[in-house]
């Protein structure tokens, strides 16, 4: 599937201006992740089956919409930096089972964390991180998810530098990748510049 990205939506380059900021609290920079997340929930469901529902209206009964299958649809959130995203994803999706989940390095989920992922006809796995640096630890997740019957794999995160989202679409064509932004900046955080400090207040006080 194609890469997806909105770097140049307005509504993502001021949100986006506001999760890059240092000069923030972490309780700040959260609120830009969550609503990132939001945004990039809103973006899935163009791509998701809806189906007719019944909901009771000022004027009485009338036909409404909702995601059709909405528990086929399973959740990973990998943590710990991609907790607030999924937050913003799950006040989209809001009956899809989340899963927290801490992939490896080139190795990707132990079998207790695929044994606890629901495998059903038509699964469909939406994996949600903030950054994507190099795929390190998200690749071998997308052949862990093929080999137990996977349906569909789709991919939300905040921003990757332009040479990994490439490579990673030319790689892997069945996963369908929706970035809020693309970068050309190769730059991992480090210390006091990761995304987890920073979202969790645990900066370091000394060294990086």
């Amino acid at each position: 599937m194609p890469l997806t990205h909105y770097t140049d939506r307005h509504i993502v380059r001021l949100l986006a201006t506001q999760s890059r900021r240092t000069d923030i609290t972490p309780q700040e920079l959260t609120r830009s992740h969550v609503a990132l997340g939001r945004f990039l929930a809103g973006e899935l469901v163009e791509h998701l089956a809806l189906e007719p529902c019944v909901i009771q209206h000022p004027q009485g009964v009338r036909q409404g919409w909702q995601l059709a299958k909405e528990s086929h649809i399973a959740v990973l959130c990998l943590m710990r930096a991609g907790l607030y995203v999924t937050e913003g994803v799950r006040e989209v999706l809001t009956k899809a089972p989340v899963f927290h989940v801490d992939p490896k390095r080139g190795v990707g989920l132990t079998d207790k964390d695929l044994d606890s992922l629901p495998f059903v006809e038509d699964q469909t796995f939406v994996l949600v991180d903030s950054v994507i640096n190099t795929g390190a630890s998200m690749e071998p997740m997308f052949e862990q998810l093929r080999s137990r019957g996977a349906a569909r794999i789709f991919v939300l995160t905040l921003v990757g530098p332009v040479p990994t989202a490439q490579r990673l679409e030319r790689e892997h064509p069945d996963v369908h990748f929706l970035y809020a932004r693309v970068s050309e900046n190769q730059y991992v955080g480090k210390g006091k510049t990761d995304t987890g400090n920073r979202l969790f207040g645990t900066l370091p006080t000394t060294g990086a």
